[in-house]
């Protein structure tokens, strides 16, 4: 289940959640950025355990991935900036597939067709193999806040147009958490 990030409590759990994940990495913690739209995801005991931010491009975006990407996005792209894909371990294994079906679902709502984002190597191959969501590579793997990442387009729109494809067998629709307390 999911839920937007409407309020500071939440906002909190957000950043918890994200330092803990990226700490936990080796990564140096980044806030998330105005204009995103900030996304909690929980698991099965009802408690959030990962997190998903999606910001506009290039409106919100900071000059460091408009830098990256302005020469890869075309203008017949509609494309939002992918952050913050965050989960405890504890839940590992668990909620990854779930905020991907939340991208796809997201993405396919809000009429994105792309997405940039500079992916950890390891997400940058499952979004290839595991998932069968395509993403480029578009320029070398750099070092950022304490490891290498890759520079990638995610091609979204081929994704979700062809969601009952059976490569795709894998997508279930994320369910809105309604109510509840937040911890």
């Amino acid at each position: 289940m999911y839920k937007r990030v409407t309020n500071q409590e939440e906002l909190n759990v957000f950043h918890q959640i994200k330092q803990v994940s990226w700490e936990g990495k080796g990564f140096d913690m980044e806030y998330a950025k105005e204009g995103s739209d900030l996304f909690l995801f929980y698991g099965d005991d009802d408690l959030p355990g990962g997190t998903f931010e999606f910001t506009p491009y290039p409106q919100f975006t900071s000059p460091f991935m408009k830098n990256l990407f302005n020469d890869v996005v075309q203008k017949n792209m509609v494309t939002v900036e992918i952050d913050s894909f965050s989960v405890l371990p504890k839940y590992r294994g668990k909620l990854g597939r779930e905020i991907i079906c939340f991208l796809l679902d997201y993405a396919k709502k809000t009429g994105y067709t792309h997405a940039v984002a500079i992916s950890d190597p390891a997400v940058f191959r499952s979004f290839n193999k595991t998932y069968h969501i395509r993403a480029t590579q578009v320029k070398e793997q750099i070092w950022y806040k304490g490891d290498y990442v890759i520079p990638a387009l995610f091609h979204l729109q081929e994704a979700y147009d062809n969601i009952h494809d059976e490569k795709f067998s894998w997508f279930k629709q994320p369910i809105e958490k309604k109510e509840g307390v937040l911890l």
